[in-house]
Parts: C-alpha cells; sequence; structure tokens
C-alpha cells in the first residue's frame, strides 16, 4: 500500500550528532505510522561513523539520506558568513535552500536539532499551509525579553507577538519557489547583508510576514517559565539558545531529554559532554549571552541600514 511520504529536514554537522540521534529517536518513537518518513540530514560533509550511527535508525517507513549542501553554499559563503556571531555557522541558511534544491517537493518540515519530539509529528505536517509560506510558533525568548522585544520591533519591523521561531517550521516549497524567497533572500544578502542578531530567522521572519501560520507555543517549547502553558499540550520541546540540558543542571524540561537520551546510544555521549562543560565555559557562555543582548540593543537604536528602514517596513 501506498502510504503518504512526511519530508523532514534537519541540519547537521559531527559536533550535533549526538543531539540529532536524541530528535529522531523520540520523532520516530511517537510517529504515525499511518505515514512513511523521509528524513533529509543537510550537511557539509560528516565522518563515516556518524553517519552510520544515525542511518540505524532507518527502517521500511523511516528513511534517512545525508544531502552535502556543501557545493551550494559555497557559491555564497563569503557573504552567509559575514554575520555570523558566537555559536552560529552558516548551517542556519541551510533551511533557505531546501525548496531549490528539493524541486520535486511541495511541502516539507524543517527541525533544528536540540529538540525532543513528544506528540505526534503527523499532526504538525498536516497543517493548512495552502497559499502561506510557513507554519511557524512565536519565538517566547523574543517575546519575553524586552530587548530583543525592540530589536525585532525597531531593527528588524517585526511586531513581537508575530516574529517567529525558525528552528521548527512547517514549509510551502511550492509557494517558496512561486514567490521566488531564495532569490528574494540573496537579493538581500548581497546587497545589504544586514547586521542581525538571528540572521536566517530574522530573514525568513521579513520575507513571510504577510504569509504564515501562527501555530500553538505546545509544537516549540522552549525551556521558559510560563505559568499559562499546560503541559499536557506539549508536542516539542527546543533547547533553544542557551537554555540546554547537556550544558545546565534545572534547565526547564530537562528531565524530558534525559529521559530520551537514556534510550538512546548517544547516553553516555551527551552525559561526558555535561560533564566537561567548565567553569571557563560557563564564563564565555555569559560573555555570548551578554555580547548578544547588547548587539540586540545596538541595532535596535540604528536609524538606518535595517531590515525595518532599508525596506520600510511598518508595525500593524
Amino acid at each position: 500500500m501506498n502510504q503518504k511520504v512526511i519530508p523532514i529536514f534537519f541540519a547537521c554537522d559531527d559536533n550535533y550528532i549526538p543531539f540529532l540521534g536524541v530528535a529522531l529517536s523520540s520523532l520516530k518513537q511517537r510517529a504515525n505510522r499511518r505515514y512513511d518518513y523521509r528524513i533529509v540530514v543537510l550537511n557539509e560533509g560528516l565522518k563515516e561513523r556518524n553517519r552510520e550511527r544515525i542511518a540505524r535508525f532507518a527502517d521500511e517507513q523511516f528513511s534517512i539520506e545525508f544531502f552535502n549542501i556543501g557545493p551550494t553554499i559555497n557559491k555564497f559563503r563569503k557573504d552567509l558568513s559575514l554575520r555570523l556571531r558566537d555559536y552560529y555557522s552558516v548551517a542556519i541558511y541551510y533551511r533557505l535552500f531546501i525548496p531549490t534544491l528539493f524541486p520535486n517537493l511541495d511541502k516539507a518540515i524543517y527541525l533544528d536539532g536540540d529538540i525532543v519530539v513528544v506528540g505526534d509529528i503527523s499532526e504538525f505536517y498536516n497543517t493548512d499551509i495552502e497559499g502561506k509560506l510557513v507554519a511557524a510558533i512565536n519565538d517566547r525568548l523574543v517575546l519575553d525579553t524586552p530587548e530583543f522585544t525592540r530589536y525585532v520591533e525597531d531593527g528588524v519591523g517585526i511586531k513581537a507577538t508575530e516574529y517567529f521561531n525558525s528552528g521548527v517550521l512547517v514549509m510551502n516549497l511550492k509557494e517558496f519557489r512561486k514567490q521566488e524567497i531564495e532569490s528574494k533572500f540573496l537579493e538581500l544578502l548581497t546587497k545589504h547583508n544586514f547586521d542581525s542578531v538571528c540572521p536566517d530567522q530574522d530573514y525568513l521572519n521579513v520575507l513571510c510576514r504577510d504569509a504564515k501560520v501562527l501555530l500553538p507555543i505546545s509544537w516549540n517549547k522552549m525551556p521558559l517559565p510560563d505559568a499559562t502553558f499546560d503541559v499536557s499540550t506539549l508536542k516539542l520541546c527546543h533547547y533553544n539558545s542557551f537554555e540546554k540540558p547537556w550544558r545546565h543542571d534545572g534547565v526547564l524540561f530537562g528531565d524530558i531529554f534525559w529521559s530520551e537520551a537514556r534510550k538512546t546510544v548517544f547516553f553516555e555521549e551527551l552525559r561526558q559532554i555535561r560533564e566537561r562543560f567548565s567553569e571557563e565555559d560557563q564564563k564565555n557562555e555569559v560573555k555570548a549571552i551578554q555580547n548578544l543582548v547588547g548587539n540586540a540593543v545596538r541595532i535596535s537604536k540604528q536609524e538606518d541600514q535595517t531590515f525595518r528602514t532599508v525596506l520600510n517596513l511598518k508595525i500593524c
């Protein structure tokens, strides 16, 4: 019997393999088997051992392939790298090239690797995005942090309640191609290369600002306190930014991550990563946070050369 295939993309390098393993394990456990799943790992070269460890998740309904996006990225690497800071790499931009690189797909999911899937991912995929570019979830880190709220509203030109996180997406690839989003992105990048706090996320928010569906926070719940959140509705945990249980104890929903990690061959490796996170690493992380907030404040005060000013974006 031919079943509907759900394409799911991740971006990964060798350092992120253990986290990808946990994400895939959790996704597969809860995946509705009325569907087949095509997992595509976008990368620029992975060690054979790591490819083998991830490939072990494959079965008849759960295919896994590795796509080397390096040749595509190399054409634009200089521009893509210009605004990267702290822990970012050009991998954050991979998702923007999916529609063109996979012309036979009309719709797909993109997920960051630092997640645990608690619900049935087919429900997420089946979101109606006809005529829209993406289905996504409001970024609560931005909404709950005054400096980031000012940044997205004064610098990016998007209302904070409308600004989405780019790590968990349903993408209408057909509409991306129809509206030539990749070309528009590259034109903005090469012509302006805006100073940015979250480069890929900012570009996506600007390009999709009038063609998005915002979904409940349950599908992208970050480890941030929220007294109004009903835990029984949780579908996906996203250990975004610096709140990562493999670095710190006491992270909200960290118990969910470690529970899932114990089910995989990556548990011991992850435990060692936690043990190696030193006081010096913590100090460097604090500096990175301070730099991130400082950049947000600085850019929000600029009167020219921001997304908002150059593109004349107005918040309704």
